[in-house]
C-alpha cells in the first residue's frame, strides 16, 4: 500500500495484521500512483474511505481473509494541469528511484538463481500457507467512482468522463459457483467476480471540479 497511498502509519498496520484486524479509514492516493503505467495523467485527488482486513491466524486452512474497502474516489487530470511543486516532484523522483533499483536487486537474483544447479524443489510452509490462503481470500469493493476532467485538451469544450460501481466482490467457490472454503488438497481453484451498478459517462462542456480544494471535491462527490 506505501507505494499509493499517501498517509499511511506502518507500525500501526503492523500492529493491526499481527492481532488479525486491520482498520484503516481516509486513506489519501498518491498523486503519482499511476506513474507506473507511463500515461501523461495524474491523480488530483484519490480517496478510500474505509480499509479492513480480517486475518484468521489460528485457523487459515478453515477460514478466508477477507479484505473489505468502502468508498473509492479517484479524480484523473491531464499532467499539465497539476501545478509543478518542487518539493513534490523531488520526493515522487526519490520513490520511482528506490522502486527501479529494487526492480533491479530482484531481476538480479532471478538470474543467479538461474545459473544454480537444478534441485528438487519442495513447498515451504510458508510457500503452502501462501498458497492456501490465495485460494480463500475474498476481496469486496463497494463505492467506486473514477473520473477523468480535462479542459486543457480543448479549453473551449471542456469533458468529463466517468465509472462508478456499485460493488466489486471476488469469492471462492466450488464447481457449482456455490461460495466455499477450499481445503490444502484442491487442484482447482474457482473464482467468482460479481459486479454489481456499473455504468459510464461523458460529458462536454462540463464543469471542472479539479479546481476546487480536495475537501470540496470531496463533499460533491459523496452527495
Amino acid at each position: 500500500l506505501g507505494d499509493y497511498v499517501e498517509n499511511l502509519n506502518k507500525s500501526q498496520l503492523k500492529l493491526g495484521i499481527w492481532g488479525g484486524n486491520v482498520a484503516l479509514d481516509n486513506l489519501q492516493i498518491k498523486e503519482n500512483a499511476l506513474s507506473e503505467l507511463d500515461i501523461p495523467f495524474r491523480i488530483k485527488v484519490g480517496q478510500i474511505d474505509k480499509l479492513t482486513l480480517k486475518i484468521p491466524w489460528k485457523n487459515l486452512y478453515g477460514e478466508a481473509v477477507v479484505a473489505t474497502l468502502e468508498g473509492l474516489y479517484l479524480l484523473i487530470v491531464p499532467g499539465a494541469s497539476i501545478k509543478y511543486d518542487a518539493e513534490k516532484e523531488e520526493k515522487y523522483l526519490q520513490d520511482n528511484k528506490q522502486k527501479e533499483l529494487a526492480r533491479i536487486e530482484e531481476a538480479l537474483q532471478k538470474a543467479a538463481e538461474k545459473d544454480k544447479p537444478k534441485e528438487e524443489k519442495k513447498d515451504t510452509f510458508l510457500e503452502k500457507l501462501a498458497t492456501q490462503i490465495i485460494k480463500n481470500v475474498q476481496v469486496k469493493i463497494t463505492g467506486i467512482h473514477v473520473k477523468y476532467e480535462d479542459d486543457i485538451t480543448d479549453p473551449q469544450c471542456p469533458i468529463s468522463l466517468g465509472a462508478t460501481l456499485g460493488e466489486l466482490s471476488l469469492l471462492t467457490t466450488n464447481e457449482s459457483w456455490t461460495p466455499c472454503i477450499l481445503n490444502e488438497a484442491a487442484k482447482i481453484i474457482y473464482k467468482l467476480l460479481c459486479l454489481d451498478s456499473l455504468s459510464a459517462y461523458w460529458n462536454i462542456h462540463s464543469k471542472m471540479y479539479y479546481h476546487g480544494s480536495r475537501e470540496q471535491i470531496l463533499v460533491i462527490w459523496k452527495k
